[in-house]
């Protein structure tokens, strides 16, 4: 094994080992989680899909392609679903048990309270500060040990998934550079690595699994930020965009402003001088650079008030998501929006890529898919390919 193979998996343990003593320390029902549902959702959507690739892709790939990516979606949310049902479990029966503990212990709770002020009286500050920890000890009992439990499990494959991830994006990079290949600068580093089977498995899943991590981003960044952000931030960047093109025609179009930069001109011009032949060659004059300089300046007025308007209303989101109902229908809402356009994009990104599959310089990409049951229909059997859609894209005419 070669030693950045050997700093890999010390990290993976060290990583793991920190996120396992951190989760014990705080419990369950503090830390996420999403480390342990990406690898449940790794080892189940792979196999399935792979079941469904095989029954249907010969008959009908694209319906093999949406079941594969629907199934991925649909245990990605299951699972965290159920993480988010399981966390309010354990609080609840947490804070039942704390409240038992109380009245079980009450007696010993009110002597303590007489204690306390014995302490106060003679001004001793130790023997406060412990009687008053004694105090407010409350003790979870056997729900307190599973919480710390499974604290410590989800952040441990927490910390050993960041390290993994790094990893992988650190291998592919490198194996994309072909520097790592027999004679490359980084053989005698990594290219033990790249011949053993250990590699050979994970490459065959490497994509599947970039796939379902973005898919479980999608869905958690979008049920965490809800519809209501996702549109302000569109919102946003649609004003933005408005305040740009406002800027320009008031500039170029309306007398008051064309005025202004004809008086900016006749005292620009004499300082442009030098430059004047290069910018008639690109069919600019002074008068069209004074037009720039007022349209920039008032879309920096503008763009002022769009700033204000951007930081005070989400504020006024936040206080209409602090109501249940609302922050979970946004939320939802949210997290299928954002999944879609994402997916989208991506399919249009694959689509692009897939035009030229058959370029020597894919060739190293290309084999990442060659056992691919999911990430396969978001490049080399791409959806929208597959439905008529962007097949005919000149970007290969373009290299050849």
């Amino acid at each position: 094994m070669s030693i950045f193979g050997i700093i890999i998996i010390c990290s993976l343990i060290l990583f793991a080992a920190i996120g396992g003593l951190v989760g014990a320390l705080k419990g369950f029902t503090k830390v996420k989680s999403w480390g342990f549902e990406y690898i449940l959702t790794v080892l189940i959507s792979m196999p399935v899909a792979g079941l469904v690739t095989k029954k249907l892709a010969a008959s009908n790939a694209m319906l093999a392609g949406f079941l594969s990516l629907g199934i991925t979606v649909l245990l990605v949310v299951l699972f965290m679903s159920l993480f988010i049902i399981l966390r309010k479990i354990f609080t609840k029966k947490i804070e039942k048990r704390k409240q038992l503990y109380y009245y079980e212990h009450y007696i010993e709770i009110e002597q303590a309270n007489v204690q306390i002020l014995g302490a106060v009286t003679v001004k001793d500050k130790k023997e406060y500060k412990r009687l008053l920890k004694q105090k407010n000890k409350r003790k979870a009992g056997v729900w307190g040990v599973l919480d710390r439990t499974f604290g410590g499990v989800v952040l441990a494959f927490k910390g050993a998934v960041i390290v993994g991830l790094i990893a992988a994006i650190l291998l592919c990079t490198i194996d994309f550079t072909r520097l790592a290949n027999d004679g490359g600068k980084l053989f005698g580093a990594f290219g033990k690595i790249y011949s053993s089977g250990g590699w050979k498995f994970f490459k065959g899943i490497l994509m599947d699994g970039f796939v379902v991590l973005i898919i479980l981003l999608c869905i958690t960044n979008g049920y965490n930020n809800g519809l209501s952000s996702a549109l302000w931030t569109f919102l946003v960047i649609g004003m933005v965009a408005g305040v740009g093109v406002l800027a320009w025609y008031f500039a170029f179009k309306v007398d008051d402003f064309i005025s202004v930069a004809t008086k900016l001109d006749a005292n620009l011009a004499p300082k442009l001088s030098g430059v004047a032949s290069v910018l008639e060659k690109i069919g600019m004059s002074t008068l069209t650079v004074s037009k720039i300089i007022v349209a920039a300046g008032m879309f920096l007025l503008m763009l002022v008030a769009v700033v204000l308007f951007a930081v005070f209303v989400p504020r006024l989101i936040d206080n209409a998501r602090g109501s249940t109902v609302f922050c979970i229908i946004d939320g939802v809402l949210g997290a299928i929006v954002f999944t879609v356009l994402i997916l989208a994009l991506l399919l249009v990104v694959g689509a692009v890529a897939n035009s030229i599959h058959d370029v020597e310089f894919m060739g190293v990409f290309n084999a990442y898919f060659d056992k691919s049951k999911i990430a396969t229909y978001i490049y080399d059997n791409n959806l929208l390919q597959a439905m008529g859609a962007l097949k005919d894209l000149p970007l290969k005419k373009w290299l050849n």
